[in-house]
């Protein structure tokens, strides 16, 4: 374990103005339903933000074997355990995965503001360093915000192989949330401020925002650009038909402006169908783990 550490920790002196920690305990033979495995506890972060989440790796896989990954990204309100059962399922399939909690959520420091983005990249980053991992077959996967955000960390991740993204937000189209100067803005962002904190309140979800910085960043958001450039990534969109967060119809059109291979999958349920259902769970992760085992 010790040859393991020093090893993983030569490969993190080369990462300039990042902090990155691999926990003491490594568990060679964790087992749960089943499934042996390799589990890593991390903590991370390259922003002032300290990020926990743990890395599963086959037990198959090693330095001279390795294999794809995944980084799996949750999405508003939750943490990585709602990943977990989509991140072992990857595992049992032969694909390494990392699980962590974005800023604001879980264990993990911080306020949500806009930036996960940074997150996700800052996952990447350590996953891609274990010599166990194949850094050219890994896949960004993501709920919702975590969705999103994925997309959004393909602007510094050069070339993933995979993008899935699971009930993602489509853009906030119209002049009153592009033009800060429109006359009906500051009201329009109070009305707004007000309908997510009493959503965060009456649902019970323990995320720490900061409001102000998260409103004004999400109308500048712009998914087209960034899908346009990803033409050699294999795209998945999953949504679900009566999830009026992230209604369908309304990221259609980013879908048909994305350029190919890309697919989509439209079923039945709500927003959180396509992590909870365990048959639609199935088809996207085989779907992922078919075009993470694809030879370019």
């Amino acid at each position: 374990m010790t040859m393991y550490f020093l090893q993983f920790a030569g490969k993190l002196d080369n990462m300039r103005n990042h902090e990155y920690a691999i926990a003491n305990t490594i568990l060679p033979n964790a087992k749960k339903g089943g499934l042996r495995r390799k589990e890593i506890p991390v903590v991370f972060g390259s922003h002032g933000i300290r990020l926990q989440g743990k890395i599963m790796l086959p037990e198959r896989a090693d330095i001279n074997n390795p294999v794809p990954g995944a980084v799996l990204c949750h999405g508003f309100g939750a943490d990585c355990n709602v990943m977990e059962s989509s991140a072992l399922l990857l595992v049992k399939k032969g694909i390494a995965t990392i699980i962590f909690d974005m800023r604001g959520h879980g264990l993990s420091g911080g306020y949500l503001d806009g930036k996960s983005y940074e997150d996700v990249i800052d996952a990447w980053r350590i996953l891609t360093s274990l010599p166990e991992i194949d850094s050219s077959h890994v896949a960004l996967i993501g709920h919702s915000l975590g969705a999103m955000s994925s997309i959004l960390a393909t602007r510094k991740i050069k070339k993933p192989k995979v993008i899935v993204a699971l009930s993602c937000p489509s853009e906030i189209d119209g002049a009153v949330f592009r033009d800060p100067s429109h006359k009906a803005h500051s009201l329009a962002r109070w009305l707004i401020t007000c309908v997510w904190k009493l959503t965060v309140w009456f649902s019970r979800l323990k995320v720490r925002v900061d409001w102000e910085k998260f409103l004004e960043s999400w109308p500048k958001i712009k998914l087209t650009p960034i899908l346009a450039e990803l033409g050699e990534c294999a795209k998945l969109f999953v949504f679900s038909a009566s999830d009026r967060l992230s209604p369908y119809k309304r990221f259609a059109p980013f879908y048909e402006k994305a350029p190919g291979p890309k697919k989509t999958m439209l079923t039945r349920g709500s927003h959180v169908t396509p992590i909870e259902a365990e048959i639609l769970r199935f088809e996207w992760v085989g779907w992922a783990v078919s075009a993470l085992t694809l030879s370019n």
